[in-house]
């Protein structure tokens, strides 16, 4: 536990969640270190003011980076990942786009998402693919409403990186997902239609990873990237 649990003011947090932003500067500053057991969600709902969905939605965010975990009888820790590879992986999400140009990102990114695209089709499980569909669906009831997606967005990509079963695609494209949707927070969507395409090359790939075809999914998986790459950069 960390030693003090005291109230921040917002502007530490400018555009971060409140609470994947405190856990973040906790973990930082040594408050949480490895293996050590986060503040219960009504600890953080009353440090940060914030709903108890609020705080599951962050949790589940910083669960699929892989910076927490949940243990049988210890409740929710850091992960064992070592004190200075949290504290780098934490302190680059916060500089990423001081760092890189973000269609230097966006191109990477291309090349990652489609290779996990490919293997999740070869090696997704059941509980894989329940992920997978999970965040496929949640991103659609939003999307049919109009509304922004970002988080469902992309825990639906982090989901096919876990599914490609290789931890260091799932590693990297969990490192630069902070970033893509710090890119995409502060943009201004035009298009009334965007939520329904996105959904539309969402569910593209879906159907060849259930499918199996791995060419399908690598190239579904591009196509979606090349269209997200075109609409942000239109030129």
């Amino acid at each position: 536990m960390p030693k003090s649990l005291k109230k921040l003011p917002d502007e530490v947090f400018r555009s971060e969640p409140k609470v994947l932003g405190y856990i973040q500067k906790q973990i930082v500053s040594g408050e949480l270190k490895a293996g050590d057991k986060l503040p219960s969600e009504r600890q953080l709902c009353e440090i940060l003011d914030v709903s108890r969905g609020y705080v599951r939605k962050a949790l589940s965010r910083l669960d699929h980076y892989g910076l927490i975990e949940t243990l049988p009888q210890r409740g929710t820790i850091v992960a064992e990942l070592g004190s200075k590879a949290i504290s780098g992986l934490i302190a680059s999400i916060g500089s990423f786009d001081e760092t890189f140009a973000a269609k230097d990102l966006l191109e990477i990114r291309e090349i990652l998402e489609g290779y996990a695209a490919k293997k999740a089709s070869l090696l997704a499980t059941e509980e894989d693919m329940q992920e997978i569909m999970r965040w496929h669906m949640e991103f659609k009831a939003k999307a049919d409403i109009g509304q922004r997606a970002l988080d469902e967005d992309h825990l639906f990509h982090i989901a096919i990186a876990k599914a490609s079963k290789n931890p260091v695609c799932l590693s990297l494209i969990s490192y630069i997902t902070p970033q893509i949707i710090a890119l995409n927070v502060g943009y201004s969507e035009s298009d009334p239609d965007r939520f329904a395409r996105t959904f539309e090359e969402h569910d593209r790939i879906v159907r060849c990873i259930v499918t199996q075809d791995a060419q399908g999914a690598e190239r579904a998986m591009m196509d979606h990237m090349r269209e997200a790459r075109r609409r942000r950069f239109p030129e």
